[in-house]
């Protein structure tokens, strides 16, 4: 059961029995309603002493700020000192009065954005129901933890109170003839499988922050600049100042700890494409990344590695398309299946990565085993070994996309992808390629190498097995085994009781013997 379902599950059990019901909390402030700063959206509201709180008529918003103002910083709203735009005449009854002088943070002026989207040429109205209904929720919410706290909540709250005053969602197209009844069951669905309640977005992905090393005197906790620390031999920092070994730590990355990096200066020295990548890999995206600028050294390797993997499928020139390879692949050695099987791997990983738990960190990890496995192949002549490459550069393009345009244009020259059957345009680019599509035959496992135990130890390994035989089938083929003599069976050469099998499908048999 889904952690979603359960949920739903557990409350209603406690509500049938009394012991409990769903309540929904909002942790709502109004600080970004009531701020006294000029910049923001001033507040549409008009104060009059005979009428109360009157809206702004339709036909004079928006409210625009004044531009003859003097920001002192002090002293409350600068608005509130403007006189000329401070003072107005009631909607109402003609009488004095005067405007809300608090502003709108722009958390609060861009909670609605999304749903301009969906209709961003309407003049007439913020959006069209229809519109907005058919498009409505946002697949993923992306922002930082800030973002995950204030823009958020009120972007939620926002969207909730338009879709039950039915400016959008289902009930605002129900009883709109224009609209197909195909199109409402549509909408109707889309609301429950993922915007249950006006719920505006589908999933959220909370930004991890970037933290940089930081140096600190052990004597007076001071955060040192890079000049004031030099790395000796063993790379052990020294205080220049004093000789001891500063305090070190990964912090968030600010101006006052001297703990930034310059992206342009990373750029300049190590590509565009390998800090990309480095960045990428050292962690997930909703987790901290520790900068260290050394390491990128590792990324420019890979690229030099799928630089020569290019030129080798170039020389390689393969013996036929993959569609003509594919219709003989009862005759392919172990090696070629073992490739395709590599390849489709890869594809399965990083597709999933992509776009499914967005850890590009796994997608990359998956792209270099597939290009360890590659650089092993003998037979680069053989279409599978050309296929993987194709597929393996496809794939690293959005994240290396220059590195993946420039192999690209290599492969078409070489007519590499030409021998292969797979592009017909010469001047064909990266970006206008359709992703690798999964062959989920492919997966299985080409041969099989079993872990033997016998009473709970290692004692040998089924090398090259028929991979998913049965427990029965192991066990015969271990007692044929010279190793197994000395374990499985006596001096005078019967065979001991088996008293239990333990058995892990294509991994590891533990045979219990007596």
């Amino acid at each position: 059961m889904r952690s979603a379902d359960a949920r739903t599950t557990i409350v209603a059990a406690a509500a049938a029995i009394g012991s409990g019901k769903s309540v929904v909390n909002y942790r709502l402030r109004d600080w970004l309603l009531s701020r006294q700063r000029f910049w923001g959206a001033p507040v549409p509201i008009i104060h009059c002493a005979s009428c109360g709180a009157v809206p702004v008529p339709e036909s004079d918003l928006p409210v625009e700020l004044p531009k003859n103002i003097e920001l002192s910083g002090r002293g409350g709203s600068p608005l509130a000192r403007a006189t000329e735009w401070l003072n107005c005449k009631c909607p109402s009854c003609s009488g004095p009065a005067t405007r809300d002088t608090d502003t709108l943070d722009t958390f609060v002026d861009s909670s609605w954005y999304f749903l301009r989207y969906t209709d961003a040429h309407n003049t007439q109205r913020p959006f069209d129901a229809m519109a907005a209904s058919s498009m409505m929720p946002v697949d993923i919410y992306i922002g930082g933890v800030e973002h995950a706290i204030l823009h958020l909540l009120y972007s939620r709250f926002i969207s909730k109170f338009l879709w039950k005053t039915r400016a959008y969602g289902a009930a605002a197209v129900e009883h709109d003839s224009t609209v197909s009844s195909e199109v409402k069951e549509a909408i109707a669905r889309r609301e429950t499988r993922g915007a249950r309640n006006g719920e505006p977005f589908t999933r959220l992905l909370t930004q991890g922050m970037v933290h940089g090393l930081t140096y600190k005197d052990p004597s007076s906790g001071r955060f040192l600049r890079s000049d004031e620390v030099q790395t000796e031999k063993g790379n052990v920092p020294r205080v220049i100042r004093t000789g001891e070994t500063p305090t070190m730590s990964f912090e968030k990355m600010s101006k006052s700890k001297y703990n930034g990096v310059d992206p342009g200066a990373t750029v300049d020295a190590y590509g565009a494409d390998a800090t990309r990548l480095h960045v990428l890999y050292l962690a997930p995206p909703q987790d901290v990344l520790e900068w260290d600028t050394q390491s990128i050294v590792g990324m420019q390797r890979w690229i030099l590695r799928l630089g020569r993997l290019v030129d080798t499928a170039c020389a390689s020139s393969a013996r036929e398309s993959i569609v003509c390879a594919l219709n003989a692949r009862n005759k392919w050695s172990k090696e070629a299946r073992e490739t395709y099987r590599h390849t489709h791997v890869a594809i399965q990983h990083a597709t999933e990565s992509l776009e499914a738990s967005f850890s590009l960190n796994t997608a990359i990890s998956a792209l270099i085993k597939l290009s360890n496995y590659l650089a092993t192949v003998k037979d680069c002549e053989h279409p599978t070994f050309g296929f993987g490459l194709v597929c393996l550069v496809k794939m690293v393009a959005p994240m290396a996309p220059s590195i993946g345009e420039e192999l690209w244009e290599i492969l078409i020259q070489s007519k590499c992808l030409h021998n292969l059957g797979l592009v017909d345009t010469p001047n064909s680019r990266i970006f206008a390629q359709s992703w690798p599509v999964l062959d989920a035959s492919a997966l299985k496992d080409v041969s099989a190498t079993v872990v033997v135990q016998i009473n709970g130890k290692v004692r040998f390994k089924l090398e090259d097995m028929v991979p998913d035989q049965y427990q029965s089938e192991l066990v015969q083929i271990a007692s044929t085994m010279p190793q197994a003599q000395k374990w499985m069976f006596d001096t005078t050469g019967q065979p001991k009781h088996i008293v239990k099998v333990i058995h892990v499908p294509n991994k590891l048999i533990n045979i219990i013997v007596k």
